[in-house]
Parts: C-alpha cells; structure tokens; sequence
C-alpha cells in the first residue's frame, strides 16, 4: 500500500472481507462504469469520522 502512495488500515478481521469486496465493487463500478469522480465518491477517512474542517 505504502508503494502505491497509501496509507494502509486495520479494517478488522477476515470476517470483513465481504464487505470490502463489495465497496470495492461498488467504486469501480460507478468510477469505470458511470465515470463518477474517483475522490468524491469516496470523501477522506478525517472526513468520515468527523475530523474535516
């Protein structure tokens, strides 16, 4: 993750796999698919819980 410029995350266990397989899907789907903006499909994790100003 580090290589592609990411910051990699816990997001829990393989019992999450699921779901992470499915916002994947969902993302590339409405990216490629739909050709939604990458960035503001998916807002910055400080965004998400609350810490964007």
């Amino acid at each position: 993750m580090r290589d592609l410029g990411c910051e990699p995350l816990n997001a829990g266990g393989l019992d999450r796999a699921g779901l992470l397989e499915a916002t994947a899907a969902l993302l590339i789907r409405l990216w490629l698919g739909e050709g939604a903006d990458a960035q503001a499909i998916s807002p910055p994790l400080a965004y998400a819980a609350g810490r964007y100003t």
